[in-house]
């Protein structure tokens, strides 16, 4: 009965999560995207930097907002990056 009621919780806590918490985990601008600048679905702002063959994206600082990562990594040389930098 106790693995039952934390089934239960766990899956309340599930599908109470705001969709955009999860929209944050995974949004990326897409690999064919040239632009300098790009507008995550929170409202967050990214410059595009990197050496070249390389494809960061850095959180604009003025922009960030909670659920937003640092950084997104796109194409990077021996993948020293984590996909997403720390959340803010």
């Amino acid at each position: 009965m106790f693995k039952s009621i934390l089934s239960a919780a766990a899956l309340a806590v599930f599908f109470t999560i705001p969709a955009t918490q999860t929209v944050a985990a995974v949004a990326k601008p897409p690999a064919t995207f040239q632009g300098q600048w790009w507008t995550h679905p929170l409202g967050c702002e990214y410059s595009r930097a990197g050496r070249p063959g390389e494809t960061m994206w850095f959180l604009i600082v003025n922009t960030r907002k909670k659920g937003c990562p640092a950084y997104i990594a796109g194409k990077t040389w021996g993948n020293i990056y984590r996909e997403e930098g720390s959340k803010m």
